[in-house]
């Protein structure tokens, strides 16, 4: 973990939130009105802020935790169907590592395709379950990565790319852009796991071999 002016960051992959302001799309403006869903204490938009972005705000069920002041947060769940913003939208919106911790991940995507202005963005991501190395461990001990006894254990929700984009596409949404951080490797994994993995991807394509998986979504 890392601090960012005193807020920390909530991911499992040092430098994370420093690697997404890398890959905000060049659409979206100082002035563009951001949401951030599952905002925790708000690291993320204070990074956001510092990056010299105006308009920032934050939904989670549990505000006590809210530290910057650069950004307003507002209590909400994500169950309901009315998250308070009326008509207001939003020309791009985060949610990092949130989805993963959901019982209904659909009503997450319903609330962003209303939240989000037309051809505007959404950025998520989440545990990366797509590299050789997690399949490497499924085979091996029929659990999954950050998944199992051994992980986080609000963890309830895996996240494939090939599901995940059919429940997308009920919403009008659809990936632009997908990648994993770190870029080339995982940092949390054991030596003899990022060995086997390693020669494994001699003959199987790893194209995501990082902990994290990026998506950047559109709205259609």
């Amino acid at each position: 973990m890392m601090q960012n002016n005193q807020l920390v960051e909530r991911t499992m992959v040092p430098g994370l939130h420093e690697h997404l302001i890398q890959s905000i799309p060049e659409t979206v403006s100082h002035d563009t009105p951001i949401l951030d869903i599952g905002c925790g204490t708000g690291a993320w938009l204070e990074r956001l802020a510092d990056a010299g972005f105006n308009h920032l705000y934050g939904l989670d069920q549990n505000i006590q935790q809210f530290r910057t002041r650069k950004a307003s947060c507002y209590q909400t769940e994500l169950e309901s169907n009315d998250l308070g913003f009326e008509d207001k939208k939003f020309g791009f919106i985060t949610s990092i590592e949130v989805i993963e911790h959901l019982q209904n991940p659909g009503k997450l995507f319903y609330h962003v395709s209303n939240l989000l202005e037309r051809q505007g963005y959404f950025l998520l991501t989440t545990p990366n379950l797509e590299s050789v190395l997690c399949k490497l461990r499924l085979l091996l001990t029929g659990n999954l990565r950050q998944f199992d006894p051994k992980g986080e254990p609000t963890h309830i929700y895996p996240v494939f790319i090939t599901t995940l984009k059919r429940i997308l596409t009920m919403h009008g949404l659809e990936v632009v852009q997908q990648w994993s951080f770190p870029s080339n490797t995982s940092v949390t994994s054991r030596a003899s796991l990022k060995i086997m993995s390693s020669l494994l991807s001699l003959a199987i394509s790893d194209p995501f071999p990082g902990d994290i998986l990026c998506l950047l979504i559109q709205k259609k």
